[in-house]
């Protein structure tokens, strides 16, 4: 009974180097947009550039997210993390060291090869551990690793690119990286009930096709409020400068929905697994967030609008990450978390450069706001398909 405790009070630890290793991942994403201004200027760079290299670092999730889920489903993480993180620090000191802009688009691809494959395993990882007993507050605190790191981005790296130049904060998300590394290395392990079966099918197209339609529109969700979040976020700085704000204003302003995020994500976790109903929370985020992108075309209060886009699109995360475990085999989770991660990627890939080129063919950012708007009206849609075919889909059955 007490070995069992001990595991049982393992998972904590587990939960400790996979938010350690989340947080990793957005520095080094995220490390982009307040300093985009100082690239820009420094590289001459136009706004679809720009908006490439953000998006460059997502490219690679769109080819190897579904891999990586399915050989994590069979074969384990711990090689294939310990691959993930040698490229992440690969591409980061490529970005770190890099002298011109094909340089800092070559070490954006290899880091986020890693970096993608790598979100696949963790919420794999994470659901191995704590299963159906507090998994909607473990993804939950899990899904707060994003926006911190994103607040840590938008209000310290601006300010430290001004003082030292952009490439220190990039070179600093490296050390950091490294150190997450070294304690993945030796705390990672799984619990003796998730042991990798060898009996399971290897034949991917096979598994994809088992898991049905309904992953795919939770991934097609996803997909439209990443592009969202990205575009936000790597554009607003640049609005916020446009209308009087400093450098370092602006990525205060960026960094309060991601602290909203931060604040609420866990509490919507818990709330998940008290009334489930994950596609209700979804759905009231997305129009709410829709909305409130309509107005910064119409109004100057951008601090009450930030404030309401944290506490809306902390309703989003933890309850799509919920979904999966819930729904699918578990030799196929995994690959489930594959799918929701190729469509992220698409998103993260595609929206910037479509924001970008919108602002260079208009020289207005009303165009990018809209469009903004529709990713997240996008988000809505497609959760109503996710509730529409749950409630014509007998999940017991499908887990069998």
């Amino acid at each position: 009974m007490e070995r069992g405790e001990r595991a049982e009070s393992y998972r904590w630890v587990i939960l400790c180097i996979v938010y350690l290793s989340i947080l990793a991942f957005t520095l080094i994403f995220q490390s982009i947009p307040p300093i985009l201004p100082l690239i820009i200027s420094e590289l001459h760079l136009t706004y679809a550039q720009s908006g490439l290299l953000m998006s460059l670092f997502a490219l690679p999730g769109i080819f190897v997210s579904l891999l990586g889920g399915f050989f994590a489903d069979r074969y384990g993480m711990r090689l294939l993390g310990t691959g993930c993180f040698l490229l992440m620090i690969g591409g980061t000191l490529l970005v770190g060291f890099g002298m011109n802009l094909q340089i800092l688009e070559l070490g954006r691809i290899i880091a986020g090869i890693g970096g993608l494959t790598l979100s696949v395993f963790l919420p794999k990882l994470l659901s191995q551990w704590f299963k159906e007993r507090e998994l909607g507050l473990g993804m939950g605190i899990f899904n707060t690793g994003v926006p911190l790191g994103s607040v840590i981005c938008f209000g310290l790296f601006g300010k430290m690119g001004s003082l030292w130049g952009w490439r220190l904060p990039i070179l600093l998300t490296g050390i950091f990286l490294f150190i997450t590394f070294i304690l993945f290395s030796f705390l990672y392990r799984l619990p003796h009930s998730q042991e990798i079966k060898k009996d399971t099918s290897p034949n991917i197209l096979k598994s994809i096709r088992e898991m049905g339609f309904p992953i795919w529109w939770i991934g097609f969700s996803w997909l439209w409020f990443n592009a969202a979040f990205i575009s936000f976020a790597t554009f607003a700085p640049d609005f916020f400068l446009e209308n009087g704000y400093t450098i370092e204003q602006s990525g205060f302003l960026i960094g309060i929905p991601l602290l909203g995020s931060l604040l609420f994500s866990a509490p919507i976790g818990y709330l998940v697994d008290r009334f489930k109903h994950q596609e209700w929370f979804i759905g009231t985020g997305a129009i709410a967030l829709a909305i409130l992108a309509l107005f910064f075309n119409f109004s100057s209060s951008f601090l009450l609008l930030v404030i309401l886009m944290g506490i809306f699109s902390a309703m989003i995360p933890a309850p799509i990450y919920s979904l999966p475990p819930e729904m699918l085999k578990p030799e196929n989770i995994g690959l489930g978390f594959g799918i929701i991660s190729t469509c992220s990627s698409i998103g993260l890939f595609g929206a910037p450069y479509l924001v970008g080129k919108a602002k260079d063919l208009t020289g207005s950012s009303s165009w990018s706001f809209i469009l903004i708007s529709l990713f997240s009206f996008l988000v809505m849609v497609f959760i109503f398909l996710t509730h529409h075919s749950r409630g014509s889909t007998d999940y017991a059955d499908l887990k069998r």
